[in-house]
């Protein structure tokens, strides 16, 4: 060292200093590879953090930029709120109906307005053995007859508000695009003695006509559901939770049991009531032929 002059002795201080920064940085990433997570994330959140804060004053911006940055986020309803909101919906639909031109008896059961135009859907128990009815929608009582529909052995039955004023038109349930059930689907029963009742249950199994051609689809005539649909329960609007209707509740003898008779069995009632209608009435008068009479009309 006192052999030195000046020149080597700077020359040998930067040699001890590079040797001494390498000997320090392969000793730290060699502690840093080494130590748990957390410390690791901490050392680079400081190192983040450094690099954000260290910007010359020269290429700040006047003002900082404001970046808006939108997420989508799927909110899923809860059950309860939609067969609330089904129930809520659908019980100004309901109809109590009674026996005759007074409603100051107790009601020979209920059903549910499927058009417009007055037309009710119930069970066919409700109406058998009666030929003349008051239906009550609300607040509103109306008179009602029975609509023809050439089957008699459908388990559901049609009633046609009379005497509705001109221009009057009565809420009617919702009917989904799609006719098709699925087994394990929810289903809401709006019933009971007056309407006012809930029951919530599931369809379970399904009961198909029989047919003898191979190439027709078979037609779903009933549905069973777990569990069962209560008593007092014929002519029950049942809806899918979106409070759309999906069928009537009817008494099944064989099963002994209320099952659903389904939406699309109950548009083909519809179509054939629109077609004895027609056929009731003379053609020609009001302008107008049967064929060219429009669907659900009277």
């Amino acid at each position: 060292m006192e052999d030195l002059n000046n020149h080597q002795m700077v020359l040998l201080c930067v040699l001890v200093s590079f040797v001494t920064a390498i000997a320090t940085g392969i000793i730290t990433v060699a502690l840093l590879q080494e130590s748990p997570q957390t410390v690791t994330q901490t050392v680079n959140r400081v190192v983040e953090r450094t690099i954000e804060r260290v910007v010359p004053e020269e290429i700040k911006p006047e003002k900082p930029a404001v970046t808006t940055v939108t997420k989508e986020v799927t909110v899923y309803a809860k059950e309860d709120d939609l067969i609330i909101g089904a129930v809520e919906k659908n019980q100004p639909r309901i109809a109590r109906i009674f026996a005759g031109a007074s409603t100051s008896s107790d009601p020979i059961g209920i059903g549910f307005v499927v058009a417009q135009d007055g037309t009710i859907v119930t069970s066919a128990s409700v109406t058998s053995g009666h030929t003349a009815f008051s239906v009550m929608i609300g607040s509103k009582t109306y008179a009602a007859k029975q609509m023809s529909t050439k089957d008699v052995s459908a388990p559901a039955s049609l009633l046609r508000v009379v005497d509705l004023a001109k221009g009057e038109k009565i809420d009617a349930v919702a009917i989904p695009t799609k006719l098709e059930l699925k087994l394990a689907q929810s289903a809401i029963v709006l019933g009971g003695e007056d309407g006012s009742s809930v029951f919530k249950t599931t369809l379970a199994k399904f009961a198909y006509a029989k047919t003898e051609s191979t190439t027709t689809p078979p037609l779903l005539i009933a549905v069973e559901t777990n569990p069962r649909i209560p008593e007092r329960n014929s002519g029950a609007l049942v809806s899918n939770l979106d409070g759309q209707a999906i069928g009537v509740s009817v008494w099944d003898e064989s099963l002994s049991r209320y099952v659903i008779y389904p939406m699309a069995r109950i548009l083909d009632l519809l179509s054939a009531a629109a077609e004895a209608d027609a056929a009731a009435k003379p053609q020609g008068q009001g302008g107008e032929s049967p064929s060219e009479k429009p669907a659900g009309t009277s």
